[in-house]
């Protein structure tokens, strides 16, 4: 008897409202983004650094990663279209 496919609960794909180039670094290093949802709370606490791979590892302000970076907006970013015009 083979199994079903599972269905989610109708949840959305939160990674894909996050821009592919930001991560974050606190005082052990880069931290995985594994739960995309946990992230506004992990840049509130002043240990964490937000950063975006295609400046160098720029730190970027809080209100600018959460308007842009961590929205479906993230395509709007002007390092994320600089990097797209050089492609």
């Amino acid at each position: 008897m083979a199994s079903a496919p599972r269905i989610g609960f109708g949840l959305p794909n939160l990674r894909r409202n996050v821009c592919p180039h930001f991560y974050m670094t606190g005082s052990r290093g880069a931290i995985p983004i594994q739960a995309p949802h946990l992230l506004k709370a992990l840049i509130r606490q002043d240990t964490s650094i937000s950063r975006c791979q295609v400046r160098g590892g720029v730190h970027m302000d809080q209100g600018f990663v959460n308007d842009v970076c961590l929205t479906p907006r993230f395509n709007q970013c002007v390092f994320y279209e600089d990097e797209l015009s050089r492609e």
